[in-house]
């Protein structure tokens, strides 16, 4: 018993969590929908965004209409005729020539509203009513609330020259975008139909429309429209879509007859500076008649775009379908495994929208994409959380002192959690705060712990982002390696490229300590490369920890001691040498026989902004060094002399005058080899 019930409350833990994360599931998908249905306006916002992506970004311009032109008062006509608006002799001159060429229609964007002068407004109207084809414009104007306070109309003797007219209001969404267009606006129980739909009729033949509940017919023409008559606009492309003739080129007659006849033609402003421009999903600076132009095209050309009732009983079912498939997978696959498969389950879904959106229907994107977000994070979320907890745990615990990297390699191989080790190339870096113990003495306890925080901080920060492991922290001391866990075959270049920025780092840490008033500290620190034994050590299942030992590691440690004795900031060994002594210029420090050795070492300090030396005065530094190995003592001690009148802080040519000094009064034996045997580690 005391083995069985531990089982079964493990078992019913998991059935409770598998029947609590399915239930969360289908309440993530219900509350999609319920958005859906309710049209939240911020989700709404996005869709709108998807609609007009897709023109400009998936599916990109169309050919237009052969049959529909624009006559544009563009800049050129402005230049050669004046400033507008013109005088209506000009618009008279412009309709006969149109009439010559047999044009099928004008649809004027525009309207004449008031009286400019008896004879030219006698001369426009006859004008119009000889084309027997000219669409004026009218303009509704609402009130606050919503209603129609008046309409802008031209003046009557003009209008009743034309064979109709149309509305040329366009009525953006809350972005400024326009994406659709009313076909039907009405007042007093009258309704008027836009210019583009007057257009169609036109192009079509058809001398009437009738206004169904979600669509207007035109003979055979059924025309989708929402509650409101609104048609969703099909863009073929961005400004500039459809043939443009310049108005004083038509007028003078510049254009072939042949070019203009048999025509849709919309005549309006497309110069900037008469202010007639929209915003459209392919461009922000569209002629307003390219709009009513597009909706004719629409029309005509029955390249409509659907968003009616199946588009929303397409857009539920995929809600729940793609949901209910996110849920499914978040059960079948891991996290890492889940993710990538959600993204390959929305890019196929969005692929599919694309597909139906040139096919004409216009499927949502963004609540189906919402249900196969939320049902990850609310369903399958939940089951990872309570099902995976040990795991959880484990990492947790790894993540306090292991580097992201290794953290990582555990969760894809547990077995590398074993005791035990392997060799491996790397390169150790220890740290040390010089005079930290006299720094400790002399400030308060809460100081101490708050500047050695902030210190530790940026170093650990430096170390992760030149991908090195901390393996400790020994006091104020710091112990990072490179090359392990994972392998890194320029593990000596990242240490040094390391210590650089920690250089530079320490360097403003020092100066705002200054500046706060603080007493500053620096750093000096050892590095040696070479092979290691690298695994966890310590009790299985109790305490255990990944490190690196080895005499590479306690040689690193000691270079450190022993750049406090040579009073320079850091001490290379010979192997990280070998390897970064094409990317980093050093001086030789010494060769030195270290406690417990018998084979010296030769260690170096890397300059390039790390030493005091200049690369100058570290030349003579090496000359000297060589006079020194040749036992030419006179000659060494004047060049070390030569460095310290250049950099009198120079310990190591402190060192060697000293040394020099001392061989002069006592020669080494002939066994002298040069090597410097250090009594301390």
């Amino acid at each position: 018993m005391m083995v069985i019930k531990p089982f079964w409350k493990k078992m019913r833990v998991h059935r409770n969590a598998n029947a609590l994360s399915f239930w969360l599931a289908i309440f993530s998908i219900a509350g999609v929908l319920f958005l859906y249905y309710t049209q939240n306006s911020f989700l709404e916002a996005f869709e709108a965004k998807t609609y007009d992506l897709r023109f400009k970004v998936m599916r990109g311009p169309i050919p237009p209409s052969p049959n529909i032109a624009v006559i544009a008062i563009d800049e050129k006509s402005i230049a050669e005729l004046g400033r507008y608006p013109w005088s209506r002799d000009r618009y008279a001159d412009l309709l006969d020539k149109l009439t010559a060429a047999r044009a099928k229609a004008v649809m004027f964007d525009a309207f004449f509203p008031e009286r400019e002068s008896a004879a030219h407004d006698r001369l426009f109207a006859a004008a119009t009513r000889r084309a027997g084809n000219v669409v004026l414009a009218v303009a509704f104007e609402y009130d606050k609330n919503g209603r129609v306070a008046n309409i802008t109309r031209s003046l009557p003797e003009i209008e009743r020259g034309a064979i109709g007219v149309g509305h040329i209001n366009q009525l953006p969404d809350d972005d400024g975008v326009i994406r659709r267009y009313p076909l039907l606006l009405e007042k007093d129980g009258k309704q008027t139909p836009a210019l583009g739909l007057m257009a169609a009729m036109l192009a079509l033949g058809e001398h009437k429309y009738e206004a169904g509940d979600f669509d207007i017919t035109l003979g055979t023409h059924h025309i989708p429209v929402d509650g409101e008559n609104r048609m969703w606009i099909n863009y073929v492309g961005p400004r500039g879509a459809y043939p443009r003739y310049s108005f004083t080129d038509v007028m003078n007659g510049r254009i072939p007859a042949a070019e203009l006849q048999g025509k849709i033609l919309f005549v309006g402003a497309t110069a900037l500076g008469v202010y007639d421009m929209r915003v459209t999903p392919f461009d922000g600076n569209t002629p307003g008649v390219e709009l009513h132009a597009t909706v004719a095209d629409n029309i005509i050309s029955e390249r409509y775009i659907r968003q009616g009732g199946v588009e929303s009983l397409i857009d539920m079912a995929f809600i729940v379908a793609m949901g209910a498939l996110a849920y499914f997978l978040t059960i079948r696959l891991r996290l890492y495994g889940a993710i990538p498969a959600m993204i390959v389950l929305v890019s196929a879904y969005i692929w599919f929208t694309y597909y139906m959106f040139t096919a004409g229907e216009w499927l949502n994107i963004i609540y189906p994409t919402l249900s196969v977000i939320v049902a990850l994070l609310v369903g399958g979320s939940f089951r990872y959380l309570v099902l995976e907890r040990s795991a959880r745990e484990m990492r947790s615990m790894f993540s306090s002192y292991l580097s992201p990297k290794l953290v990582a390699r555990l969760e894809k191989d547990p077995e590398a959690a074993k005791i035990g080790g392997d060799n491996k190339e790397v390169t150790v870096l220890f740290t040390d705060i010089k005079g930290f113990t006299s720094f400790s003495e002399a400030h308060p306890p809460q100081e101490v712990v708050s500047r050695l925080n902030e210190y530790l901080g940026a170093m650990v920060q430096v170390i992760e982002q030149h991908d090195g492991t901390i393996d400790k922290f020994i006091g104020d001391g710091i112990m990072a390696y490179w090359g392990a866990p994972l392998a890194q075959p320029d593990h000596a270049r990242l240490a040094i490229d390391c210590i650089r920025v920690i250089d530079r780092r320490m360097k403003e840490l020092h100066k705002t300590w200054q500046q706060s008033g603080v007493e500053p500290f620096m750093i000096r620190g050892g590095i040696q490369s070479g092979e290691v034994v690298a695994g966890n050590v310590g009790l299985s299942g109790k305490k255990m920890e990944y490190t690196v030992i080895g005499d590479t590691v306690n040689q690193a440690a000691r270079l450190e001691g022993t750049a406090k004795y040579y009073g320079v900031s850091y001490l290379v060994g010979e192997e990280t040498y070998k390897r970064t002594r094409e990317i980093c210029r050093y001086r030789e420090i010494d060769k030195i026989r270290v406690v417990g050795k018998h084979l010296p070492v030769t260690i170096y300090e890397p300059l390039d902004g790390l030493s005091m030396l200049d690369a100058e005065t570290a030349k003579r530094f090496e000359a000297a060094l060589a006079l020194y190995r040749a036992r030419e003592w006179e000659r060494a001690l004047a060049g070390f002399k030569a460095v310290l009148d250049v950099a009198p802080e120079d310990k190591p040519s402190k060192i060697y005058s000293e040394r020099c000094g001392y061989f002069m009064q006592n020669p080494p034996g002939a066994d002298w080899d040069g090597v410097f045997n250090r009594a301390e580690k």
